[in-house]
């Protein structure tokens, strides 16, 4: 039996599908190729894996058998091809990050710039995605470090604290400013038309913990996924968003304004790396660096005082 990672992902991408047609158009071949495909992996392993029919595609027993027994070794597979270039990065001039949107636009820029300086050559992948796809991305060996919040704790990864930020109100000028709080209230904030992220996100946990410590459930007026489309809702005059304060940083733009609320509740924001592989000297040189930089920019926060709107 000699069967190849592209043969055991073919049939476990038409387990799934159960349709030559789309299994055909994922892996760029036509529908008699694949049935062909299909039919030399039937005859490696010696067993039949599926019943077609004119209308119908189901798998036979010992498809079903062996279905979940190829999920495993193509996981180990592409696991260990993962693990293999995080070797390679670590003696390379590479460096993968995965960060919050409003962490990779605000805090990596000077840092990349930096390092191209230093290193024209070097390659950098930046992942600006939401709190569990860069955990997933830190254990799948996809990236050196994130750049997140921890909301539970995790055996496999270290976090060490970098920064908090509050969370702040984004409002236009199209919304009188005197609708705006300058204290944290649940109560008075459900009389608002708010914005918010939806939730599953690090954002909106941390609103709805908040609320849920008062007894109040929080009902944002708007849900909304990308920073970028609430900012232009709250240009338009849609409503308030409550974003933590570099998201509010990041769309924020003239005609709009930033209202600080005393005893706002902070998200927490910090260094994620994998217990278990060391790190390169640039990935080491690249948390460093980010560490120095919060702090500096943590300390300017605090120096605004509170209430001020911008």
């Amino acid at each position: 039996m000699n069967l190849t990672p592209r043969e055991l992902r073919i049939f476990v991408s038409l387990a799934s599908s159960l349709s030559f047609v789309q299994t055909a158009d994922k892996f760029f071949v036509t529908q008699p190729t694949m049935s062909k495909m299909v039919k030399s992996i039937e005859d490696k392993l010696g067993v039949k894996l599926f019943e077609r029919t004119t209308r119908t595609v189901t798998l036979t027993r010992e498809g079903q058998t062996l279905l979940e027994l190829a999920g495993r070794i193509i996981e180990d597979y592409e696991a260990g091809l993962a693990e293999l270039a995080a070797v390679a990065r670590r003696g390379s001039q590479k460096l993968a990050i995965a960060a919050l949107p409003s962490l990779a636009a605000t805090l990596l820029p000077p840092l990349i710039a930096e390092l191209r300086l230093e290193s024209p050559n070097l390659i950098i992948n930046i992942h600006d995605v939401i709190n569990d796809t860069a955990l997933d991305l830190l254990r799948m060996r996809k990236v050196d470090f994130a750049l997140s919040g921890l909301d539970v704790v995790h055996r496999d990864l270290s976090y060490i604290e970098i920064m908090r930020e509050p969370f702040v109100l984004l409002g236009s000028d199209m919304i009188q400013k005197g609708r705006t709080l300058t204290q944290w209230s649940e109560s008075e904030l459900e009389r608002l038309p708010i914005i918010s992220m939806p939730r599953g996100t690090g954002t909106r946990m941390h609103i709805d913990l908040a609320f849920m410590k008062r007894g109040k459930q929080f009902r944002p007026f708007l849900e909304i996924q990308g920073l970028s489309t609430i900012g232009k809702f709250v240009t338009q005059g849609c409503g308030l968003a409550l974003l933590p304060l570099s998201a509010a940083q990041l769309v924020f733009e003239p005609g709009l304004y930033i209202a600080r609320l005393r005893n706002a509740p902070e998200r927490t924001i910090g260094i994620i790396t994998r217990h278990e592989s060391g790190l390169s000297n640039l990935a080491s040189k690249a948390i460093e660096w980010v560490r120095t930089y919060a702090s500096l920019q943590l300390e300017s926060t605090h120096s605004v005082p509170e209430n001020v709107i911008t």
